[in-house]
């Protein structure tokens, strides 16, 4: 009974979490004056359970050489990421106050000049090959620490990702975890209609990975998931988080229109009154 309290309690504070990553991306936005919403609201709760449950990091240290290793390849979300570096310690919350402004750390991709930050990733299909790269040096210098890497499902028509998996499966890297933010969304319409990516599972299963399928925006299917990496010794482990683009905000809901799009006062006002509702 107890542990049954204390996962509750968890799971509360780890979609209090998430909630706050929403409210963070809308007021970074409003203040840079536009962004990319959808794609970082459907890996909100993704980054919530990493950051304040999975990784082992020191944010008063972000150079610890035995940290686990997080790369946001889908790079465009760093709104996101940047609100749970925030709220986590590693920087302060001034900067989403700055975002995309001139001389903040603070833009459209991640940039390694921020603290917690591992890669500058923006050019869809580096972030696996460079988690790939992670990986192997973790074994090299006889390091134990994770490597997650947050890949969007569109992100998958780079042919680069391919190459990384099959790369990750030769060399048994099961200290490797790859995360797709299935959101179904790219930036000009759905996944399925600019280059069909399924079977999905089946694909990631024939390149030797250990295949994990998800709610992604089910706090209690994440933490599971993220504690039960890795699936296999000896094979890297893909997480399938079946998502919505734009979760949490209506009208940004599922639509390739709030991929990147303006934010102005009163479309700030409209958000936070849903998020905080």
């Amino acid at each position: 009974m107890n542990s049954d309290k204390g996962n509750a309690r968890l799971l509360d504070v780890l979609e209090d979490r998430a909630r706050q990553v929403r409210r963070d991306v809308w007021r970074a936005l409003r203040a840079g004056g536009s962004g990319h919403a959808g794609g970082s609201c459907s890996a909100a709760d993704l980054l919530a359970a990493l950051y304040f449950h999975r990784l082992n990091v020191r944010p008063d240290d972000p150079d610890w050489p035995d940290r686990d290793r997080f790369v946001l390849s889908k790079g465009h979300a760093n709104a996101a990421l940047v609100s749970v570096l925030v709220r986590a310690g590693f920087v302060p919350e001034s900067l989403l106050d700055s975002f995309y402004a001139f001389e903040s750390p603070f833009g459209m991709h991640p940039d390694i000049k921020m603290a917690g930050v591992e890669m500058c990733t923006g050019a869809l299909g580096h972030g696996l090959p460079i988690g790939v790269g992670m990986a192997l040096g973790s074994r090299l210098r006889q390091q134990s620490f994770h490597t997650f890497v947050l890949l969007g499902d569109g992100e998958l028509h780079e042919g680069s990702n391919w190459e990384a998996a099959m790369a990750a499966s030769h060399y048994r890297l099961g200290r490797l975890t790859a995360i797709v933010d299935c959101n179904r969304i790219a930036q000009s319409g759905p996944v399925s209609e600019l280059m069909s990516i399924e079977p999905l599972a089946a694909k990631w299963q024939a390149f030797g990975w250990s295949v994990v399928e998800i709610d992604g925006h089910d706090m209690n299917e994440i933490v599971t998931a993220l504690d039960s990496v890795p699936c296999e010794e000896d094979r890297p482990t893909a997480i399938l988080a079946h998502t919505v683009k734009g979760k949490g905000v209506s009208f940004a809901e599922d639509t390739h229109v709030w991929h990147s799009n303006a934010v102005d006062d009163e479309t700030y006002a409209k958000a936070l009154r849903e998020l905080e509702n």
